[in-house]
């Protein structure tokens, strides 16, 4: 943009002279100079006014650029990242899912890596396994943005009451369980509406178990299901339904019907992600407790469920100074800790929340220190079934966990069902996950 400011005497010779020279400067000027498209996938209210709120400080901080912000409903989002994909249509920065969403649009070329100064800030102002999680090969293809650990919530009285420990371990686990049903406690629930309350206790199995990278290249059909390590994620979690651990929910509740019962302590604990502190009742909340998954193989690393939303840039878009002003804005100042607090996320700055000012009055503030401590101790993050495996994998794990919470529990069948998925062949091109 060229401003231009008329001056007393001048006559139409000089008018028609500078009308020219803008002319000419206009055309040597890109034509998205000042100028910054964004799309943001925004699930609900809270999302919507929280980044609303971090773009206006934005705006305000750099009154000299643009900014056209368009938010796009979860349940399009996807679909219509792929169709402007390249297009004249396509923004300069977008909201994207780490995992296998990020290596597809990386290998599509639908996602740039960042330009070296821009990766180095990530990798000094982010935290490893941040850092990891947006790193496809050697490149930084991303910039981290929101992320939560998964784990077991609990109630602190319940745990009182019985006089029991947070198990730390799998022995522990068991020995709490067994303590709980004693006692007439459930120990574990799950809704049976949506696929992924299942999908988080494979995964911990099989991270504690087997670790990240073998668990990465499980979900991205590298190993299969037959192999023993996957038969052993199985066998531990049939040892858990054969003891009666599990409420049996009915066919339609969701995640959210589990609460009652934890609620008026029918059921002692509810693995869950960082996402539903934002839903428990004020009348429990200083009541609930949150640890991560107990070990189970000694001296593996603990590896977390996380869950991480980035950001990623357009490939004509990685070398635009508004771009680059718009991450060093993320990164270099508390405006993505600010972010993260108001919507009772961990910000995976490495000095995490750090002084925001004064929390919000939210469901869900008392998650942030156990939740950033979680991440903070852990060794690498997974970014979570739907987000790791294979499009066949995911469209029929879901089903096949389900199947199997169900008596008499079958192995053979469950892992015969997934052996399946993993070699079907299909042309679809997974862009995004819970």
């Amino acid at each position: 943009m060229v401003a231009v400011t008329r001056r007393k005497g001048r006559g139409p010779d000089g008018a028609a002279r500078l009308l020219c020279l803008v002319l000419v400067l206009c055309l040597a000027c890109p034509a998205r100079a000042g100028h910054l498209t964004i799309d943001m996938m925004v699930g609900s209210r809270d999302k919507h006014t929280v980044w609303a709120a971090l773009l206006d400080r934005f705006a305000a901080a750099n009154p000299d650029i643009q900014i056209s912000h368009r938010e796009v409903p979860m349940d399009l989002y996807w679909q219509r990242v792929g169709a402007k994909a390249g297009g004249p249509d396509a923004p300069d920065v977008a909201f994207w899912d780490s995992g296998k969403a990020l290596r597809d649009g990386y290998a599509r070329r639908m996602v740039a890596p960042l330009p070296p100064d821009l990766a180095r800030l990530v990798c000094n102002r982010f935290s490893p396994p941040a850092v990891d999680a947006v790193t496809v090969g050697a490149k930084v293809v991303a910039v981290p943005l929101s992320t939560y650990p998964w784990g077991f919530f609990y109630r602190k009285s319940l745990f009182r009451r019985l006089n029991l420990a947070p198990p730390r371990t799998w022995e522990e686990l068991l020995a709490v369980a067994a303590r709980l049903k004693a006692a007439g406690v459930t120990p574990f629930a799950y809704g049976a509406q949506e696929n992924w309350p299942l999908f988080a206790w494979f995964d911990y199995l099989d991270l504690r178990l087997n670790g990240l990278d073998f668990h990465r290249r499980l979900l991205a059909g590298h190993i299969p299901f037959t192999d023993p390590a996957a038969r052993a994620v199985m066998t531990r979690w049939k040892l858990l339904l054969d003891r009666g651990y599990f409420h049996a929910p009915q066919s339609g509740d969701s995640w959210r019907d589990t609460l009652p019962y934890f609620y008026h302590q029918q059921v002692g604990m509810l693995l869950l992600g960082g996402f539903a502190a934002m839903h428990f009742s004020p009348l429990v909340r200083d009541d609930v407790g949150f640890i991560p998954f107990p070990t189970l193989t000694p001296g593996m690393p603990r590896y977390e469920d996380a869950p991480q939303d980035v950001l990623v840039v357009a490939p004509r878009a990685a070398a635009r100074p508004e771009v680059q002003r718009f991450v060093r804005f993320l990164a270099a100042t508390a405006e993505l800790n600010r972010f993260n607090t108001d919507l009772a996320m961990v910000s995976p700055l490495r000095d995490g929340q750090g002084d925001t000012g004064p929390t919000p009055a939210g469901a869900g503030t008392f998650f942030e220190n156990a939740g950033r401590q979680v991440l903070e101790d852990a060794a690498g993050f997974a970014a979570y079934f739907d987000r790791d495996a294979t499009t066949p994998l995911a469209a029929a794990a879901g089903g096949v966990f389900r199947r199997f919470m169900a008596p008499p529990h079958d192995i053979d069948a469950a892992l015969a069902e997934l052996e399946h998925a993993r070699t079907e062949e299909t042309g679809v091109v997974q862009l995004g996950g819970h």
